[in-house]
């Protein structure tokens, strides 16, 4: 779709009969769909599969830790079964952190980060802002058992990790799953908000960073109540004052962050996320945002860990009162399916993780669930194609239902061979079942990266929002072609790299506005040339 179609917004009703006609007309002209994905398992290739051969993973981030610019990946999982469930390998395998050299990952070799443990979540996020990527790791501890407290790493260059985790209140022992990471204090360091599910205390907690790596449990002190169950975490800003905000998944509760560094929950905000379970299993799991109808504001989609699953997307409609209002589009979306409970070959399938990229980059974000489904090219990633808006939504294509093959529990999308379009890793609970690393083969189309490095906001630029617009438009609703937040946890149990991306479809340039937190101030970039990672500075 070209620059000037993809300018139309729904702003009446005539409007928005023309530019749904637009889309239908152009996705009939495509036979359904403006191009093809097609992904190509390289795994095997990038030594995924001995690596982490009879691992139950649970746990994947992917970051540059090293610092040679390409994306590297830890991956941990659950370590408590019984050593002939994890045939092909002897036993339990711990955790790894792979660095990629060339082509391939390679075991780092590093004793301290290899552990067994029930890991269920990560991050590679830059905690002491020096300008590398530290690694913390959540640990579902249940009240017997393997339990094992949360680790912190401190990079001490070129990808060493060190173990800093002894005496460090944010490596406690709880019931730790999705990692998220936001400075809810506004003094320049990222705090950590860890969920811990329903299951094992149902205690999410916030730890705040005092420096060098230093962690104190703030939950209480923020006014974050003390059950509170989650499996997962979004950390964005809702309500447009600068501040970072809190979804906790399973719970389905918004927290609004305040002046005073505090939170108070949106009661209405969380009543309309609230949906009635299927069955005892029912619960709410993964959750990720992004501005899927593209009109300058996050949109909310979560899924349920279930036989059979679901996933709910819930449509931003702005700020009205002081509350967040969210319209649950599902259905009208076209995205009111259930899952399959079982694969062909008996294992049952779910929904764990979730994430919104557009991966044929035609500028609609599309929503990514954590599965693989058979196709006549082999297995594909279970990928809702955004066909566009229709009048007062959007519409999304959902491959065959009836052809899933597998779920995965995590799953770091990110372009891992830098070509540009988005790629996906999905870490394998299954033992018997080799992890997959799936690269993006889609025809190619124009795109833009952007990093955004802090000098009094953090050092990765979290919190940061990105607007794109046409090329010499900038700041005009009706010229909007993106918009997205910068943070690095999203969906379930998974980390990513710090940045936003976006397709741009045929338009070869755009210009760009990042809003800094807390007022920071705004920078402006006209005419940026697409096909690139933009790096912006604060001034």
């Amino acid at each position: 779709m070209n620059a000037e179609r993809r300018m139309m917004k729904f702003t009446d009703g005539r409007t928005g009969r023309l530019a749904a006609f637009l889309t239908a007309v152009l996705v009939v002209a495509a036979g359904g769909h403006a191009q093809e994905l097609r992904f190509e398992d390289v795994a095997k290739q990038a030594g995924l599969h001995a690596a982490l051969r009879g691992m139950m993973a649970h746990a994947a981030a992917c970051g540059d830790v090293d610092g040679d610019g390409d994306l590297d990946l830890f991956v941990g999982g659950f370590c408590d079964r019984p050593r002939e469930k994890y045939k092909p390998a002897p036993g339990p395998v711990p955790t790894r952190l792979l660095l990629r050299d060339g082509a391939v990952f390679r075991d780092s070799g590093q004793p301290a980060v290899r552990f067994e443990a029930r890991s269920s979540g990560a991050v590679f996020a830059d905690l002491d802002n020096d300008g590398d990527l530290d690694l913390y790791v959540s640990n579902n501890s249940k009240s017997k058992g393997l339990r094992v407290a949360n680790r912190l790493y401190e990079n001490v260059g070129g990808g060493r990790l060190r173990d800093v985790s002894a005496g460090n209140a944010a490596c406690v022992v709880m019931g730790g799953r999705t990692v998220g990471l936001l400075d809810y204090d506004g003094d320049g360091r990222l705090d950590l908000l860890v969920a811990g599910d329903r299951w094992t205390g149902g205690q999410t907690r916030l730890f705040r960073n005092r420096g060098r790596l230093a962690f104190e449990d703030a939950t209480a002190q923020a006014g974050l109540p003390a059950e509170l169950p989650g499996l997962g975490i979004l950390t964005p800003d809702l309500n447009g004052d600068g501040r970072p905000d809190a979804l906790v998944a399973q719970a389905n509760r918004l927290f609004l962050s305040t002046p005073r560094g505090t939170f108070r929950e949106d009661a209405a905000a969380s009543k309309s996320l609230q949906y009635a379970p299927l069955g005892r299993e029912d619960t709410p799991c993964g959750a990720a945002f992004g501005d899927v109808d593209v009109d300058g504001d996050l949109d909310l989609v979560i899924v349920d860990h279930n036989q059979p699953a679901r996933q709910h997307l819930f449509l931003n409609e702005g700020v009205s009162g002081g509350t967040v209002r969210f319209r649950d589009a599902t259905k009208a979306a076209g995205l009111a399916y259930l899952f399959p409970k079982w694969t062909p070959d008996r294992r049952h399938l779910k929904h764990a993780h979730v994430e919104i990229a557009d991966f044929d980059l035609d500028g609609r974000p599309d929503i990514l669930i954590a599965a693989t489904y058979a196709t006549d090219r082999g297995e594909q990633p279970f990928v809702c194609r955004n066909l566009g808006g229709t009048e007062g939504g959007v519409r999304f294509a959902v491959p065959p239902i009836e052809k899933a093959t597998n779920y995965f529990a995590a799953g770091p999308v990110g372009d891992y061979d830098r070509d540009g379009r988005p790629d996906v890793m999905f870490a394998s609970w299954w033992p018997e079942v080799p992890s997959k690393l799936l690269m993006n083969r889609s025809p190619k189309r124009h795109w833009l990266g952007v990093r955004v490095v802090g000098r009094t906001i953090n050092q990765m630029g979290v919190g940061a929002k990105v607007r794109l617009y046409v090329a010499g438009r900038s700041g005009r609703r009706e010229a909007l072609l993106g918009y997205n937040e910068v943070h690095v946890s999203h969906g379930f149990c998974t980390g990513q790299e710090a940045g936003v991306h976006f397709g741009l479809g045929d338009a070869d340039r755009c210009d760009v506005e990042v809003t800094l937190p807390f007022g920071k101030g705004v920078v402006r970039k006209a005419s940026v040339a697409a096909d690139q990672v933009l790096v912006v500075h604060e001034p």
